[in-house]
Parts: structure tokens; sequence; C-alpha cells
């Protein structure tokens, strides 16, 4: 509608395409008394209302009863307002009913499929018999009183049928010219412009010759079915628009030619020979009508789906991954037992189709040009598939990650398929899969492992080498600088005793800061190696470290150990102690108690750590990736226990206090002690 310049536009157009039909359909009665032999006005306003949005309705109607009364003013000899306001209210009913019909099932008016089709052409029946139940009593009225039944009968069918065939000759020649779809599709495009011409002159020339007939045909050619054929023929040879416009002007013809008394369908009475001629042109133009939409439906699904396998076939045949598709010639049963349902893949299961990329899993692919290839047991994925069978019947053969290996070139390639199968009532059909080299992939993984483990085991080195050094340093603090600053204030002790009150004054400050100096130096000495870790074990470190937070951190700690100290590795006994201190400082700054416990637990083969309060807790997920503390964190803690081999619980939510449980595995300390204490004793 704004291609054509707006609602005003629009209701021009209508007005002037309205006003030469319906002189159109003035020119095609017999006399003025006799009903139009077919009246197009008709298709035009059932066709404009079914096209346009309901808004617009009204303005369409009122302009179609102004102009008819205007026309009807103007060629009647003698003007009856009333008869002619009944013969339009008429020619409005039948339309505006068959509108709203299509409308109510033609959802997509841009092309119709073969079921709108019969919907549309039941459509056009409906309107033109709404029209002529209007139309009929007012026509027998203007003629006179006293008409029989039957006659009024016959009155109506005429009626009718030149409504139905102006519509069929206008409704569908607009819907065809109006879809954009012609534009898009080239099998809607006229092929042989010559083609199109030849047939309009053979077709009105059969029209003109058929119609010249006097009384009952005397040839095959003079018969009306001559037209039929030729309109048979337009269908199969031109697209949709160009059969109605074919036949748009055929009906025309023919009518024109009918009104003049012409042509052997109008033997017998004027209304019965109208009838005919009416008959013939609607049974013309629904036969086109249905055909040239079926054809054309046709037509562009055949195109589609020859699309749709070009591109299939481009797609499968140059796919990089392997894809294959396997037939089973008989169905098989999903619930057999397994060694059934191999049995039945090797006897009735084909290789039906592949890409190229399927050659190098199958050595006769690549030979073969012509497939089905037999299931053979011996093809690593078939083999695969075999070992797998039961699971994939119990997941209707849907599977992904089915692995195997193929040698190629002196080379194994790994390859990892997912299955689709084709299970209908619990038969299987058919099988599609789809294969992946992924043989880089797994060097690539496998080589990403062997740095991992390199990486690991250089953070346990550097681990063990800053241990070492903390340990050394923590010896040199004790046996070097500890042991001065005790000299020191030997030294200053004896010195106050033989100095005088001044003097002694002076010592008494520096002996004081000595003393500070002194406990720094051994808070630094903890820190770097806590006194018994090494030499008396973990439970008399942590009872080192229930004192000291006592003391520092004012935190009360429950101490609860029983383990066997030669079953844990020093690694492991250095591990715990800084993870349990760390725990304890955040429960110290963060829980908001004083109270917290320890429990540590351990056999030959695992060592049980849990360290829990009754604070305030905390949404631990959110905290993984940080730490108020600044100390390790919950995350940092977390990737520890993993490098440990350990596993960590945490059981915590805000109100209800924490709980951290720490699970180690001891099955190598036994054999490491030994080798921790031969350490121990080469620092000492």
């Amino acid at each position: 509608m704004q291609k054509l310049g707006g609602a005003p536009a629009l209701i021009l157009l209508f007005a002037i395409a309205h006003a030469l039909l319906i002189q159109l359909g003035y020119a095609l009665k017999g006399s003025p008394a006799d009903p139009s032999v077919m009246w197009p006005a008709a298709g035009l306003v059932l066709a404009t209302l079914w096209l346009t949005p309901r808004w617009l309705w009204p303005a369409i109607l009122a302009t179609q009863f102004v102009v008819e009364v205007l026309i009807a003013a103007l060629m009647m000899t003698r003007f009856r307002p009333g008869l002619v306001v009944l013969y339009t209210v008429a020619n409005m009913a039948g339309p505006l009913v068959g509108a709203l019909l299509a409308s109510w099932q033609i959802k997509h008016r841009v092309f119709l499929r073969a079921r709108e089709v019969i919907w549309f052409v039941l459509v056009t029946a409906i309107s033109a018999m709404v029209s002529a139940l209007i139309a009929a009593p007012v026509h027998a009225a203007a003629l006179g009183g006293g008409i029989p039944g039957s006659k009024l009968l016959v009155i109506w069918q005429v009626w009718a049928a030149g409504q139905w065939a102006g519509i069929m000759a206008v409704a569908p020649l607009m819907a065809f010219w109006l879809n954009p779809l012609r534009m898009s599709h080239p099998e809607l495009r006229l092929r042989s412009r010559t083609e199109l011409l030849l047939l309009a002159l053979v077709l009105f020339g059969a029209c003109f010759y058929v119609s010249q007939t006097p009384g009952r045909a005397e040839t095959l050619l003079q018969l009306p079915t001559t037209i039929a054929l030729l309109m048979i023929l337009a269908v199969m040879r031109l697209p949709p628009r160009w059969v109605a416009v074919l036949f748009a002007m055929t009906a025309v013809t023919l009518a024109s030619f009918a009104a003049h008394d012409l042509g052997p369908l109008r033997e017998g009475t004027a209304l019965i020979g109208i009838g005919r001629v009416q008959v013939f042109i609607v049974s013309v133009g629904l036969s086109s009508f249905a055909l040239s939409m079926t054809m054309a439906e046709r037509v562009i699904t055949a195109r589609r789906l020859a699309d749709s396998e070009d591109r299939y076939r481009s797609f499968f045949e140059l796919s990089t991954e392997a894809m294959w598709r396997v037939e089973l010639s008989r169905p098989m049963s999903v619930w057999l037992p397994p060694a059934q349902q191999i049995a039945w893949l090797r006897a009735y299961a084909c290789v039906a189709e592949f890409s190229r990329s399927y050659e190098p899993l199958d050595p006769q692919a690549a030979a073969a040009h012509n497939p089905p290839l037999s299931w053979r047991p011996e093809l690593p994925w078939a083999a695969a598939l075999e070992q797998q069978i039961e699971h994939a019947a119990q997941q209707g053969f849907v599977l992904d990650g089915l692995r195997f290996q193929v040698p190629a070139s002196g080379r194994t390639h790994a390859y990892v398929a997912s299955i689709d199968g084709v299970v209908r009532d619990g038969m299987l059909h058919r099988m599609w899969l789809v294969a992946r080299d992924i043989t880089e992939l797994t060097e690539l993984n496998s080589n990403l492992l062997r740095e991992r483990e390199r990486l690991k085991s250089f953070a346990r080195q550097i681990v063990s080498a800053e241990e070492k050094a903390r340990r050394a340093t923590a010896v040199d603090l004790h046996d070097g600088i500890g042991q001065s600053l005790a000299g020191m204030a030997m030294t200053l002790d004896v010195a106050r005793q033989h100095s005088g009150p001044e003097v002694r004054l002076m010592i008494e400050e520096v002996n004081a800061r000595l003393r500070e100096v002194q406990e720094r130096t051994r808070n630094m000495i903890s820190d770097l190696s806590p006194p018994g870790l090494y030499e008396l074990g973990l439970e008399a470190a942590l009872q080192w470290l229930v004192v000291y937070v006592r003391g520092h951190d004012k935190l009360q700690v429950e101490l609860d150990a029983d383990l066997r100290e030669d079953a844990v590795p020093l690694e492991t006994r250095v591990l715990v102690f800084k993870l349990v201190r760390e725990l304890l400082r955040n429960v110290s700054k963060h829980s908001g108690v004083r109270k917290a416990r320890v429990m540590v637990r351990g056999d030959a083969q695992y060592l049980h750590v849990e360290v829990s309060d009754r604070g305030r807790g905390f949404e631990w997920q959110l905290d993984m990736f940080g730490s108020r503390s600044g100390g390790f964190g919950l995350w940092s803690i977390a990737d520890r226990v993993h490098e440990a081999g350990a596993q960590l619980t945490v059981d915590t939510s805000p109100g209800r206090g924490a709980r951290f449980e720490i699970r180690f595995p001891l099955r190598q300390g036994a054999r490491s002690e030994e080798r921790n204490r031969g350490a121990l004793r080469s620092r000492g």
C-alpha cells in the first residue's frame, strides 16, 4: 500500500478500476433485463478487501457504493434508486463475507498452499451465493410479479455463477500480480514472451472460432473443450500470473460473445444459455487457478529440495570431519541382548553413504565407487561400537564420546565419534556417525600434562628448597643471633651490677630494648620454623601453635590430636601446620568468636584435619577468589590441598559457623618418612 502512495491513492485507484469493471459488466449483458454473463467488479472488491487491512474496509465499501450508484445513474435509461441500492448492497455483501472468510483461514497471503487454494475457491463460491441471495429476488421483482419458484431458482443460479465467474477472472489475477514472491523465485518468472504471445493469439482464435459456430458444433475444434485444453497447456508452460492474465482474457472474450448470442453454449432460453457459458468459465477458471498454484508450489518445492540436496552434498562431501550413514536392511529391536544385536549388525548393517574424510577409517572406502560397504567388525569404529553396544542401546543409539584408534602412515590416529540413531517403535533403522581426528589434541594434551607435572615438580622442589632455607635461616637465627643476644644480655647484667646509678639506668634501658629484640627474634624463628615440627612431629607443633594463638591472638583453641607421626611425611606436616595456622587466623579475624576447635586424626592410610568455629560464617563460594586477611585465601588453600592430592570440604553459611575438613592420603608416607628423616639429619 505504501508503494501505491498510501490509503488515498489506493482508494482512488480502486475507484477508477471499479468504475471500468462495472462498465465492462454492463457490456457483458445480453439485454438490460438479463443478468450479466460475468460481473468482474465482484472479484476486484473481494481481492481488495482481502489484501488490505481491515481499518481500510469501510472506505473501500463506501467507494464501491458511490461508484456503482453513479455508474448506474449514468447508464440506466430509467434510474430507479431503490432498485440500484439493493443491487449495490448485494454486490457489497458477497465480497465482504468472502474477504472475512478468506482472512480467517488464510494467514499468509504471500503464497497460497494447496489447502489454502481449496479454501479460497470455496470462499469465492460462498461470496457469489451470498450476493445472489440478495440480488435474485430483487431482479425477479424488477421483472414483475408472478415468477414461479423454479424460474427464481434459475435466476439465483445465473446470478451466482456470474458473480463467481467475475471473481475467478479478477481475484487470482490481482493476487498473483501483487505477490512479491514472483520476483524472488525464478520459477515464477516468464521464460518466453514469444510463447506467451503465441498462446494468447491461439486462445483468442479458439474463442472466436468456437463462438462463431452456429447451432451445434460439427467438428472437435468447435467444442469448448479446445479452450480448456489450451488453458491446461498455458498452465504447464507459463507462471501463475500469466495464466491468470490469459484466463481473464479468455473469460471476457467468451462472455462478450455469449452476451451477443454467439457460440454453441447459447442454445435454449436466454437464462439457460447464459448459465452454460458461466459454468464453463467458472470450470476453466477453477481448474486453471488450482493447477497453476499446484504447479508453482511443486516447482518451487522441487527447486528447494534440489538446493537443499546440493547444500547437503557440499557439506557432507567436503566436511573435515568423517561422516557416514549406516543403514539396516532389516530394522533391529533395541531390546535384543547385546550378543544378538552385534550379530544383527554384522548380518544386516552396511555403510550406505560416507564423506571423503571417512576414507582413512576404512581401507575399502577409497577404492569403493558405489557404496554400500559391508559392516566389518575389524574396523576400529565398528569394534568400538560393538564393545559399547549395550550402553548405546540403553541410550536409544544416541551416544557421544565413542573413542577408537586407527593406524595410518606409520602413526596411530585417535578419533572420537558421536552416534545419532533413528529409532521408531523400538526398532533401529539407521545410524548417523560423525568422527573427529583428535590426534593432535591428544598429543597436545599429553604434552600439557607432562609440562604440568614438571611445573608441579618444580613447585615442590621450590617449596622444599624454601622450607630448607627457612629452616636454615631459623637455625642461623637461633644459633647465631639468638646466642649472641643472650650473651649480650648476660654481659649487660654483669655491667649493671658493677656500675653507678646513672649508668645502671642506661644499661637497664638498653637491656629492655635487647629483650624486645630477643622476643621478635624468637617470633621470627617460630614463623620460619615452628618449634618441634621437624624434631618432635606435627602434634607437638600444633600444641605450640595453640599456646601461641592463645597469647598472641587471644583465641582459645581446643586441640584433639591422635595420629601416627611416622606415617605423616615431612611435607605433609609442614603443609598441615601452615593450613591450620592460616585457618585459625581467619577465625580470629572474621568469625566474631574467641573459640575454635582443631581435630587431627590419622592412621597409616589417611590423615583427617578439621578446623571449626561457631562464628558468623560466610558464603564460601563468593570468598573463593580472595581473602580479606591477605593470607592464603580459600582459593589458595584449596589449590594447595589439591596439589597435595588431598580433599577439602567446606561447610558454612552465614550465621552458623564454619567447618573445614581436609583429608590427606598417606599411602606414600611410610616410604617417604625415612627420606624425610635423612633430609632432617642433613639439615641438622
